[in-house]
Parts: C-alpha cells; sequence; structure tokens
C-alpha cells in the first residue's frame, strides 16, 4: 500500500464514537517515559512509552507499551513505516549492543518476547497473556480484530511465529528503510485519539525477559521511524494530514527475579538468625 493512499484514506476518515478502552490492569510499577518530537504540531504532542513488570511464573519480563499522544478527539493515526531517508528501526540494545534492524535472531542477546504460537500481528490467542509482544494502531487487547493490523511489505519478519525481532528490509534498489504497519480498517474508532481517555494512539507493545539479566545490566529500546496522522480536526474526518518523523529512544526497567528475591530474603533471615 502506497503511502500517498493512507493520506487519501485520511482526508476521508470518519467515526462512530466508542466506549473508552481500560489499559490492561496487570502491569504494576509502571511509569511513562515521555519524549519530544522536532516539530510537533500542538496536536501531536509526541511518541511516550509506558515500562513495567511482569511475573509470569519463574519467568520475569520488562513490557514496554508505546503510544503516539495527542491532545484533540479527532486525532487520527493510521501507519507507521520507514522510508529511505528515514528509516525505521525497533530494536534493542543491550549494555550498548544495538541489535541489528534486518536481523532475524537478536545479535546482542535481548530478543522481544513472544507467546508460543503467536508472531508480531495481533493475536486473540494471546489476549490474557500479560507480556506478549504485538503491534498494533490504536488497540491495546489483542482480542480486539476489527482494526486489521497488517505487516507492510518490508516488515520481514511480521507474520513469524515466534519472531523475536522486528526486521527490516529494503526496497527495489536495495535501499534499507525498515519496518512497518497499518490498519486495515482507517475508518475503525481504536486509530481515532477520542476513543481514549488519555488521548495516546497505542503502536505497540515490546517486552524483554529480564528473569537472568543482572541489576548492573542496561537495556534500552530504538523506536524509530515515521508515522501517518490527521491533527487538529474538529469533526470526523477534518483536519491536517502530517507525516512526522521521529527517533526515540527508552530505558526498560526491571527488578531481581522471584527466585533471587526469595534468596535475598532468605539471605537477611540468615543474617538475623546468626546474630
Amino acid at each position: 500500500m502506497k503511502l500517498s493512499l493512507f493520506g487519501f484514506l485520511l482526508a476521508l476518515v470518519s467515526f462512530i464514537p466508542g466506549v473508552a478502552m481500560k489499559i490492561s490492569n496487570f502491569c504494576f510499577g509502571s511509569f511513562a517515559l515521555a519524549t519530544t518530537v522536532a516539530g510537533a504540531n500542538a496536536a501531536f504532542l509526541g511518541i511516550t512509552g509506558t515500562n513495567y513488570q511482569v511475573v509470569d511464573g519463574s519467568h520475569q519480563y520488562s513490557v514496554m507499551d508505546i503510544y503516539a499522544d495527542f491532545n484533540g478527539n479527532f486525532d487520527k493515526l493510521v501507519n507507521y513505516y520507514g522510508v529511505t531517508s528515514h528509516t525505521g528501526f525497533v530494536r534493542t540494545s543491550l549494555n550498548g549492543v544495538l541489535n541489528t534492524g534486518s536481523s532475524l535472531l537478536p545479535s546482542n542477546g535481548a530478543a522481544f518476547a513472544q507467546a508460543s504460537g503467536t508472531g508480531w500481528m495481533p493475536s486473540p490467542s494471546a489476549a490474557s497473556n500479560a507480556w506478549d509482544s504485538f503491534v498494533t494502531i490504536g488497540a491495546r487487547t489483542q482480542d480486539y480484530t476489527a482494526s486489521s493490523i497488517t505487516a507492510d511489505p518490508n516488515f520481514s519478519n511480521g507474520n513469524t511465529v515466534g519472531a523475536s525481532t522486528v526486521a527490516g528490509g529494503s526496497n527495489s534498489t536495495g535501499s534499507y528503510q525498515g519496518a512497518g504497519w497499518y490498519t486495515a480498517a482507517p475508518l475503525d474508532t481504536h486509530d481515532l485519539a477520542g476513543t481514549y481517555a488519555d488521548k495516546r494512539i497505542m503502536l505497540g507493545r515490546f517486552s524483554v525477559e529480564t528473569t537472568n539479566m543482572s541489576t548492573t545490566d542496561v537495556l534500552t529500546i530504538q523506536f524509530k521511524g515515521n508515522v501517518t496522522m490527521k491533527v487538529n480536526g474538529t469533526s470526523a474526518g477534518s483536519g491536517t494530514t502530517s507525516q512526522p518523523f521521529f527517533d526515540q529512544t527508552f530505558t526498560y526497567g526491571f527488578v531481581p527475579a522471584p527466585g533471587a528475591c526469595a534468596l535475598l530474603g532468605l539471605a537477611g533471615l540468615m543474617g538475623r538468625r546468626r546474630r
């Protein structure tokens, strides 16, 4: 799908008011990481990430939900993408070592976590999974399928089950552009900022297992690329089409795994007994 088609669709867009969605209540210790995008206008406030920890049995995950933030009810978002002049990357960095943007396997040991049998496209079977990584435009749970999230041709492993990276591809002349995804239902209410009380349109959930990581490890995600949006509208379908570029880095927080916490508690107990 050509980018110009997104602009055309945005020019025609309208919506049916829907109910606001709640962010899943399984997270704890979450915090927002706000950044400013150069040239952001009054309606598009920037790209932010909310990071939180999830414990699943003996495994611990640090989860980063990334959003485009707006302040208008009729602000709209339809895709994320990379181009030759502004390439797209969604990749981890562990202790300063960036994962290769086109790699099908992580080159730095910091893989994105995927639930069994799932890939990057939203999967209703993983809707109850608190840490499964997936991409989206708007919808915050995977059981909402009406937005029809679709990988673009440069998303090399967008439909790969168990993909542990976001692997980007090149155009017909061999120039790297990077992965992208879009909603095939641009009239859907979940693409609209006013659907949510916080006016944040979610772009994806990017989870990393931190069970065996050290407290001295530094884990980050680079989220770089472009989004197509319609902003400053006063009614459904009105406003200005914009395609801003951004390059943001967010840092994952994590705490010792449950087993490590138990050992620390045991060490403290034994120390008291010795005294």
